[in-house]
């Protein structure tokens, strides 16, 4: 993640766009019927290089006026289409959706206005670009075209084959011919095509009544095709080396922002993940239940602690345990307070300290400020460096009670690794999502550098007494693991295909995080309860 001045673009795809982010998810839906890849219609070997970009402008705003026709007959009930379906689903809801759609289109087609360049075009026309393709059906109504989509298969046999490699081979040849070009148009293709996506998976996302034919919506493989193409070439990558794309990253990021805002209705409802903005999607297996509150609004932020919401749960499940284990530090609550050692109390601290970044984080999540989410991000990062070099510090100074100068060098050392724990949070690449693995890799290393003190230990005791030290301690690294699993593999969101099932658990937050979060505190508690075992230190060590 990065800071609100500096929004990363979207890593370019290696795989078709215009997919709904839980494509895993069978679902049956009004979705837009897609053409086989097929760009004859756009000949990129001669001609300049703008009027590629010009094209792809042309070709948008065309489709855009195509899709715009087919929402407004939801806005009529006398359509035998919209009278059927709106009597299925409820009237508020689709033309909820269609209002949604339409002024996602919208924007769009301002955006594209804005930044993509317009010239005339030698002989271009909705006309001349179609005539590349096989015959359509002429149609006159949704009605007729119903009863001809059982030909769409013949339809779609018939058209011709064509490789995306041979269409980025061109455009790389092409390269050179960019260089009076503005930069901005391409710096603006991955943005353009993740709002494109996104528009695509808002029109997929009204589940389909069984019984009522719902007619295409146009296809978009032309224009899938062809920003996929830009976005794997070489020469968007290369131009954007030599040029400072911040400043427009950020302008295109506010406005995504705003979009998610209104959308959310200045935070007052759940939003889904294709109407977030890039820098807070994480989990595409987790599809709804999104709040996106600005941080003017900042009481609606609070109490979304009390409702319910897909991060609730992962809230609840460190809050609850952060005020329980809280009274134990409070010498006017709990008296006993004054007879827990120094170490037991230090670990409780840090815990405590783990605990409250992660209910900060996840409660600050659904907060529309950029700047805040990276800070907060960061802060529970931090939490988690601290909680594993306190479980580390708790194993040296119990187990060398015997050699106190070696124990000092190796608490020294868990200092440092807490101290590292803190720094690299706040590194630009640390925060970004595409190092996800190596976050783990981090935290994981942290972890190991309890290998060092233990071998240590069986050096100086032997084996038998050192896993007699510690046999209580592994059962808190074993659920320490297990809730690592479950964060890295997102089960079991990445496997449930029943729509009810995953829109019940996205409603309240039980997944893998939640999950996770729950072994977590699981473990605190058993290492809590190793440490009255690990004070005795090992069998027949006389501290010195």
């Amino acid at each position: 993640m990065s800071t609100a001045t500096a929004i990363e673009p979207r890593p370019r795809p290696n795989k078709r766009r215009f997919s709904t982010a839980d494509a895993g998810r069978r679902r049956d839906t009004l979705s837009c019927q897609h053409l086989p890849q097929s760009l004859d219609a756009l000949d990129l070997s001669t001609g300049l290089a703008k009027e590629t970009l010009a094209s792809l402008r042309f070709l948008i705003l065309s489709y855009l006026a195509d899709l715009e026709t087919s929402l407004s007959h939801l806005e009529s009930s006398v359509s035998d289409f919209g009278a059927d379906l709106l009597k299925a689903k409820g009237e508020l809801k689709v033309r909820t959706w269609a209002k949604v759609a339409l002024e996602m289109l919208d924007n769009i087609r301002t955006d594209v206005r804005s930044h993509l360049p317009e010239f005339h075009l030698r002989d271009v026309s909705v006309e001349s670009v179609k005539s590349h393709l096989p015959e359509l059906p002429d149609v006159a109504s949704l009605n007729e075209m119903r009863s001809r989509l059982p030909d769409m298969d013949d339809f779609r046999a018939r058209l011709p084959d064509f490789s995306l490699a041979d269409m980025s081979a061109r455009l790389d040849d092409a390269r050179t011919r960019f260089s009076d070009l503005d930069i901005q148009p391409l710096l603006y293709v991955p943005v353009l095509s993740n709002r494109l996506q996104s528009l695509h998976a808002h029109l997929s996302s009204l589940e389909r009544p069984s019984g009522i034919g719902v007619p295409s919506l146009p296809s978009n493989s032309i224009l899938s095709n062809l920003v996929d193409a830009l976005l794997s070439s070489e020469l968007v990558a290369e131009l954007k080396e030599d040029v400072d794309e911040a400043e427009v990253l950020f302008d295109l990021a506010s406005q995504d922002i705003k979009n998610a805002v209104k959308r959310s209705f200045e935070g007052s409802r759940l939003i889904q993940y294709c109407d977030l903005p890039l820098k807070w999607r994480h989990n595409p297996f987790v599809t709804r239940g999104y709040r996106f509150i600005p941080i003017e609004n900042w009481p609606l932020i609070i109490m979304s602690l009390f409702s319910l919401h897909n991060e609730t749960l992962n809230i609840h499940t460190h809050l609850i345990p952060f005020i329980m284990w809280s009274t134990s530090l409070i010498p006017f609550i709990n008296s006993t307070t004054f007879g827990v050692d120094g170490p037991e109390v230090a670990f409780t601290a840090f815990a405590l300290v783990c605990l409250f970044a992660s209910v900060l984080y996840h409660t600050m999540s659904g907060c529309a400020h950029p700047a805040g989410l990276d800070f907060c991000s960061k802060v529970d990062y931090v939490g988690i460096g601290w909680l594993i070099s306190a479980t580390a510090g708790t194993v040296v100074y119990y187990g060398f009670q015997c050699y106190p100068h070696i124990g000092q060098v190796f608490l020294v050392c868990c200092l440092l690794t807490g101290i590292a724990g803190n720094v690299f949070p706040f590194m630009d690449w640390f925060n970004k999502y595409e190092y996800r693995i190596w976050r783990v890799v981090f935290f994981v290393s942290m972890a190991l550098t309890n290998v060092v003190p233990l071998a240590t230990l069986t050096y100086l005791h032997g084996t038998e007494q050192m896993f007699r030290f510690t046999n209580t301690f592994w059962t808190s690294i074993f659920s320490y693991i297990t809730g690592l699993v479950f964060y890295i593999t997102r089960f079991p969101e990445c496997l449930i295909v029943n729509r009810k099932c995953a829109r019940w658990l996205d409603s309240i937050g039980l997944g893998s995080h939640a999950i996770w979060h729950f072994f977590i505190v699981l473990a605190i508690s058993q290492h809590k309860a190793a440490i009255g075992h690990m004070r005795n230190g090992i069998e027949g060590c006389v501290a010195r």
